[in-house]
C-alpha cells in the first residue's frame, strides 16, 4: 500500500500567507490550513526582516513534518511600488530554504491555482473561497481566500499523485496539464 503524501501548499505574502497541509509539523496526518498576518514594524532597511522572518518561520514550522512536496503559488510580477520585489525575495527565501534540506517544491501560475479550485482560471477571490468550501469545507476549515489558495495548491499536487482529497470536475482537474511535477518514485 501507498503511504499518504505529505504535502504542504502556499499562498506567500508578506501581508497574509495561507498555509495548507495534510500534516502537522510533527508528522501527525492531520488536513489544515492557516494564514498568518504579520504585523507591520518600523524598519531601518528596505526589507521588512520581522514580516519575512515570520513568513519563514510558519513554513519552517510547517515543514518539520519533512513533507514530500511543497506546492507554492508563483508571485504575481505586477509593480505596485516596491511589493513584486519584496515579494520576490521572500518566495526565494522559502523556496532557498527547502532546496537547503532537500525538499522537493513546485512553482504553481495562479491560473492553475483557481481553475483546479473553480474550473476558471479568471476566478475572482470570493468565486474560489466559495468553491473550495463547497468542495472541501466537509474536511478542513477555509477561513480565508488565502487559506483557500493555499488548499487548491494542496489538493491539486495529491490529485496529480494519485491521491486526491475529493472528486472534482475534468474542467478543474485540467490545470494540472502542463505543469512539471517533481518525481517522488522513492516516497512511497
Amino acid at each position: 500500500m501507498i503511504r499518504p503524501l505529505k504535502v504542504i501548499g502556499l499562498d506567500l505574502s508578506l501581508t497574509g500567507t495561507g498555509i495548507a497541509a495534510t500534516h502537522t509539523g510533527q508528522g501527525e496526518p492531520r488536513l489544515w490550513c492557516s494564514t498568518r498576518t504579520p504585523a507591520r514594524r518600523p524598519t531601518l532597511t528596505k526589507i521588512d526582516h520581522h514580516r519575512l522572518h515570520e513568513a519563514v518561520s510558519l513554513v519552517m514550522g510547517a515543514a518539520r513534518c519533512r513533507p514530500d512536496v511543497v506546492a507554492i503559488e508563483e508571485p504575481i510580477l505586477v509593480d505596485k511600488g516596491n511589493t513584486t520585489l519584496r515579494l520576490t525575495e521572500l518566495h526565494g527565501a522559502v523556496k532557498h530554504w527547502l532546496w537547503a534540506r532537500s525538499i522537493p517544491y513546485i512553482d504553481v501560475h495562479l491560473t492553475k491555482v483557481k481553475t483546479f479550485a473553480t474550473g476558471n482560471g479568471g476566478a475572482k477571490k470570493d468565486a474560489v473561497l466559495a468553491s473550495m468550501i463547497a468542495t472541501y469545507g466537509r474536511l478542513v476549515h477555509i477561513g480565508t481566500d488565502d487559506e483557500a489558495d493555499a488548499l487548491s495548491l494542496l489538493a491539486m499536487t495529491l490529485d496529480a499523485y494519485g491521491q486526491p482529497l475529493a472528486e472534482v470536475p475534468d474542467s478543474h482537474r485540467r490545470a494540472l496539464n502542463g505543469i512539471r511535477w517533481p518525481d517522488l518514485a522513492g516516497v512511497a
